[in-house]
Formats: C-alpha cells, structure tokens, sequence
C-alpha cells in the first residue's frame, strides 16, 4: 500500500488542529466558531443518527441534544483525549445511549401499569403493543430490564440483586434491548 504523501498528512493534522482551534474557541462562547464546527460535523453526525434511529425528526433532536454538549462541554475537551472528533462521536454515542434508556424506561413502565399505550411513539408499527414486545423477551431478560430502566439500578446493583455478573448483566440488557429494536423497526 502506498504511503501517504506528507501534504495529505498534513491536511490531517491542519484540519485536527483546526478542529481542536474552533473547540477552544467554543469553549470561551464563540458563537461563530461553534457555527464552523457545526457545519463541519453536523451532517455526518446526522448521518450516523440516521443509520440508528429510524425517525428523521427523533434524530434531528438528538442532532441537537450533541450539539448543546459540545457548546456545554467545550471547555472539557483535552487534546490528551484524542482528536476532536472522536470526542464528538463520544457524545454522539453517550446521547444515543440515553435516547434509548428513555425509551426502554417508558416500556418498561407502561408494561409495568398494564397499559396499552395507543402510540408509545408515532413512528412504531401500530399493530404491536409493548406487552407484546416484552412477552418475547425470556424472563430473565425482563427481570434484568425491570430493574435498571423501572428500579433505576446501576448494572453493579442489578448484579448483585440477581446474584450474577455485571457482564453477563450487561449482555443481557444488550441483547433485550436489541430485540426491542428489533420489534418495533418498521417493517
């Protein structure tokens, strides 16, 4: 494989130190700096959104939710911590991580009343319900969903309340949530 000519490494590093020189800005309020870096990053953090939320209007407000971190967090941001952008893809993916607790929680709670929710959101598929959701995952599953999304345990409490490892804890809520995904992608 050819080498990388010097002023292809360069334009790596200038748009990095670029990128770290619009985040020091940010980081004391600048307005217009925070623009740059929006125009430079916003598409492709839509993009990624996209491939892992199916609503357009759901990922647009995620879309906003990481950007108010990065004018927020700015001032976090360390060079030691890697280029810029895998830290912004850091928040992308925390934020992902929350929009899915959220919506694991409201299932898990709705399930827990009994509820039929008419529409938990507008973009699942009206024919399934919640309980439907849930009735496919195995009880251990569910057990492990109950108490981090309905109880609020962290996964070291939940461990220790079913008497098993964090890991398998964590596989468990891993593989639960992906079959909820699963369930209600629209066909």
């Amino acid at each position: 494989m050819d080498e990388p000519s010097s002023s292809s490494r360069s334009g790596v590093v200038d748009d990095v130190s670029g990128a770290r020189r619009l985040l020091e800005r940010v980081a004391q309020g600048d307005r217009e700096a925070f623009q740059v870096f929006y125009e430079r990053y916003g598409a492709r953090v839509m993009a990624m959104l996209r491939r892992r939320v199916v609503a357009t209007g759901v990922a647009a407000e995620l879309v906003q939710e990481v950007f108010v971190a990065v004018w927020l967090g700015a001032s976090r941001y360390r060079e030691q911590s890697g280029e810029p952008e895998r830290w912004l893809l850091g928040i992308v993916h925390h934020k992902l991580q929350d929009y899915w607790r959220r919506q694991t929680r409201e299932l898990v709670d709705l399930a827990g009343r009994g509820r039929r929710p008419q529409a938990v959101r507008l973009d699942l598929d009206d024919r399934l319900t919640v309980e439907e959701a849930l009735a496919r995952l195995s009880v251990d599953q569910r057990r492990v969903l109950k108490l981090i999304y309905r109880d609020g345990l962290t996964f070291a409490e939940a461990a220790r309340a079913l008497c098993m490892p964090v890991g398998t804890v964590k596989s468990r809520v891993h593989t639960a949530l992906s079959a909820l995904r699963a369930f209600f992608e629209p066909i």
